[in-house]
């Protein structure tokens, strides 16, 4: 989809993860979400194909240019958004090891992370600091031989219920507010980590999201991931990127959920004519083509920015708002444009529709994003 300037070897890997999502995920993923278990083994196979794809070539994963990596997950969330948004976290913390990671934290974790062995989650979000990111109230103090402990509770963790390594982000007393916070490797199996039982979501249940209790946990030196004074900075290093893949991922599930209303429409008669062939039909699916081409383009734009090092925070917002607004707009429509039968899940349309709720919430809300545009407007007339 956005894969025009791939090179040979990304196109390799874009059909690669067009045939794990067709032959892996699409015929299992309704039967776990209706039951609200995580695909555990899915997920690591997953991850054993894709989770290198943000890691430099040196440590051994596949470093594939924005435009690949944002084609391989839009064909990945055709079959489900939310089971690629949970591999697109493990993917995010692998890279982040591999690429800020000391000595001691690649050999422990980074192989583990690209063949799957091991699943990881970040638990940045808590109870009562959900946008608000540099409100936490999770705390990390220092003893005198340089290890710390951690409380406090985390809250959304993607991967939560099945994760075995957490980067947990944590205030310290070394500097007040969002400067002091720093981050740090825990894993599962460690004394204090007390993982809650995964949310009851609309949708999404595939992904295992849930809480986390964090009582009195003893962490050594050697898992501290980002010190203290770079901790948020760290966590918000990625969220053009984390906006834009997630608009890229909006736009495939619309384009799957077009595609399986229009071929309804095609077969089903009514009045002595295809449905397809009455006016108001074609002209509620056309509205939903051309917001989806409009979605495609916003995030084109955004991938080549940031593609190219350029500044794309305001194109990310751009994109996110728009795709995820014409995501859930437009597959409400193919819905209604299959009559009632748009309401069973015996096809994907319900499932994406409540995936493309979720996406409203993922990486800043449309709020956050409208933030950012008026505050550019306000900045300069006519820019946003």
């Amino acid at each position: 989809m956005f894969s025009s300037t791939c090179s040979q070897s990304e196109r390799i890997l874009i059909d690669r993860a067009r045939a794990f999502a067709n032959e892996a995920v699409a015929p299992v993923v309704e039967r776990h979400e209706s039951e609200r278990r995580v695909p555990v083994d899915l997920m690591r196979a997953g991850a054993a194909e894709f989770a290198g794809l943000l890691v430099p070539q040196q440590e051994g994963g596949t470093a594939a240019g924005i435009p690949a990596v944002a084609s391989v997950l839009a064909a990945l969330a055709r079959a489900d958004l939310a089971f690629t948004f949970s591999l697109v976290v493990h993917l995010n913390l692998t890279s982040a090891i591999a690429r800020r990671g000391s000595a001691i934290q690649k050999q422990k974790y980074l192989g583990d992370m690209l063949s799957g062995r091991l699943i990881g989650a970040f638990c940045l979000t808590e109870p009562d600091a959900g946008t608000d990111a540099a409100a936490l109230s999770t705390t990390a103090r220092q003893d005198q031989a340089a290890n710390w402990t951690l409380n406090g509770e985390k809250a959304w963790i993607t991967n939560g219920a099945v994760a075995d390594l957490f980067c947990v982000y944590a205030g310290t007393d070394t500097v007040p507010g969002s400067k002091g916070i720093a981050s740090f490797l825990v894993d599962r199996d460690q004394a204090g980590i007390n993982v809650q039982k995964p949310y009851a979501l609309m949708g999404g249940n595939v992904m295992g999201t849930t809480g986390l209790t964090i009582d009195a946990c003893h962490v050594n030196s050697e898992q501290l991931f980002v010190p203290p004074g770079e901790g948020f900075k760290a966590a918000m290093q990625g969220i053009d990127l984390a906006r834009i893949l997630l608009s890229a991922m909006c736009c495939a599930v619309l384009a799957d959920g077009l595609g399986i209303a229009s071929a309804y429409a095609r077969n089903r008669r009514a009045f002595g004519q295809r449905t397809i062939d009455f006016q108001g039909l074609q002209f509620s699916l056309a509205e939903v083509a051309s917001d989806l081409r409009a979605a495609q383009l916003l995030t084109g734009e955004a991938i080549t920015l940031l593609d190219a090092g350029d500044n794309a925070r305001l194109a990310a917002s751009h994109a996110k708002k728009m795709a995820t607004r014409a995501a859930f707009d437009g597959l409400a429509q193919c819905m209604q444009a299959m009559g009632a039968n748009g309401f069973k899940r015996d096809h994907a349309l319900p499932r994406h529709l409540a995936n493309a709720k979720m996406a409203h919430y993922l990486d800043g809300t449309t709020e956050v994003q409208n933030l950012i545009i008026g505050r550019e407007i306000a900045r300069e007339p006519g820019m946003g």
